[in-house]
């Protein structure tokens, strides 16, 4: 905790939707406890997880969502789009835990843990990662997915009504931080209010050891990750194509690289910074990525990052300093493939530009938001 944090003796706590697992938003909510010496409330913690033993993490109805009946109702299933367990955790977040209470500052990580209420003189920091998709700018998406009309019209009322309750859980907050300049955009555009941006750590020992002659990928196999448009530009491709990750597609992901000696679906990747590390550049298509920890990651190894122009991953490319830019088509991947020339790239230099995603960054702009907050 900096100087001015201690000299104010502030108390703060870390409340985060739930852990189904080690993703972006539960590293950010493990890194903030840490920086800021606070505990992580949350829902629950998922059978399996490994929690840091340096940071406490505190489950506040682990009983209900992970045990007997209940868990097979309410427990996290399909990316989170179980509507009884996101409706559930967000009621049970409105009084959380009755040790809340007794903190100045409540750092709320993830949408569902602003429906907390705080008490009058405490102060909310909210660090949404994004305000959710579903009702927003993924709305018209999400909804053209169902192919009965009668569907449609519950889905889109149920979304209605969901909508008018995340807008009202922003009258908790008193400080909104965005992952990025994107989402902090998404937080103008949908609910008013201004944000700063804190880009969340990244930590590992990334490094660059050279040009072993393979392209990576490396992410949670879901959907929107569009890891198969990937693994379809290189089908027509003589270019080598690693992939690491586990999730959802990669039983569709194994079938197209079937008889394909140039792609090699990996699996879970323990130490991904090795992999990386020799690698000749990065490919990355995640549709309108939040903030995109892959292309931050492969910018602190130094290796050029082929990535989709949307989202917040085409602000992370400069073209021919960082990386270079592709329409999300198997076609336009290739094109980027084939005419990349991995000699024009300087590591170091890459390496300079992703100094904003260094953790001592992280670390200042998030204790400088708390102390802020608490001297309004």
């Amino acid at each position: 905790m900096t100087d001015d944090l201690k000299d104010q003796d502030v108390s703060v706590a870390i409340l985060h939707d739930r852990f189904p697992g080690i993703g972006g938003g539960e590293k950010f909510a493990i890194e903030a406890a840490r920086v800021l010496n606070a505990p992580v409330y949350t829902m629950y913690v998922y059978p399996g997880t490994e929690i840091p033993d340096n940071v406490e993490v505190i489950p506040i109805r682990q009983k209900k969502y992970t045990g007997g009946l209940s868990q097979r109702i309410l427990a996290w299933r399909n990316e989170g789009s179980n509507p009884l367990e996101t409706l559930s955790v967000a009621m049970d977040m409105t009084d959380a835990h009755p040790e809340l209470v007794d903190y100045d500052v409540v750092l709320s990580s993830a949408p569902l843990s602003k429906n907390y209420v705080p008490t009058t003189d405490q102060r909310v920091v909210h660090y949404p990662h994004s305000p959710p998709r579903w009702l927003y700018d993924l709305f018209r998406d999400r909804m053209s997915s169902f192919d009965y009309s009668g569907i449609r019209f519950i889905l889109k009322a149920y979304a209605k009504w969901w909508r008018a309750l995340d807008k009202e859980a922003n009258d908790y907050v008193d400080t909104f931080v965005a992952n990025s300049e994107l989402i902090r955009d998404r937080i103008r555009r949908y609910y008013d209010r201004d944000a700063e941006v804190v880009y969340p750590p990244i930590t590992g020992e990334w490094r660059n050891e050279g040009d072993d002659g393979y392209f990576v990928t490396w992410s949670r196999l879901a959907p929107e990750k569009r890891i198969d448009l990937i693994v379809e530009a290189f089908t027509e491709l003589d270019e080598k194509l690693v992939v690491a990750g586990d999730g959802e597609q990669r039983e569709k992901l194994e079938r197209m690289a079937r008889g394909y000696d140039n792609i090699e679906i990996r699996g879970f990747v323990e130490d991904i910074e090795s992999l990386v590390a020799k690698a000749t550049a990065v490919v990355y298509a995640p549709k309108n990525e939040d903030f995109g920890m892959v292309g931050a990651e492969a910018m602190m190894a130094g290796k050029p990052l082929l990535g989709v122009d949307e989202g917040f991953t085409k602000y992370q490319v400069e073209q021919r300093i960082t990386g270079e830019l592709f329409e999300p088509t198997a076609e336009s991947i290739r094109e980027a493939v084939q005419e990349f020339d991995a000699s024009i790239y300087d590591g170091d230099e890459i390496q300079d530009r992703a100094r904003r995603y260094r953790y001592k960054e992280f670390e200042t702009g998030l204790r400088h938001i708390v102390s802020k907050v608490t001297n309004e």
